[in-house]
């Protein structure tokens, strides 16, 4: 299958606001990730980042955060431009 690439919104909260919940998604998964923006605290954050990858990668992925308790949702906007 042909590389895909996804923009997505992470939405993280306690008590994984801080964890390195995309890294273990990049090692679990043979998927690359970009952050564009983001904004992580100690009791919440949010990610804007581009998940690139085979198309059922980045969907196993995807479903594995949410299974972390992350909110996964598009990302509004242009993420590239910043």
């Amino acid at each position: 299958m042909p590389e895909h690439s996804d923009r997505l919104r992470l939405t993280f909260f306690p008590p994984i606001a801080t964890d390195p919940i995309v890294c273990r998604m990049a090692k679990q998964f043979d998927v690359e990730f970009s952050i564009r923006r983001a904004d992580i605290q100690p009791n919440a954050g949010w990610m804007d980042l581009e998940l690139s990858g085979d198309q059922d990668d980045i969907e196993a992925a995807i479903e594995w955060l949410t299974e972390q308790g992350v909110k996964v949702s598009p990302a509004g906007g242009d993420v590239m431009a910043g």
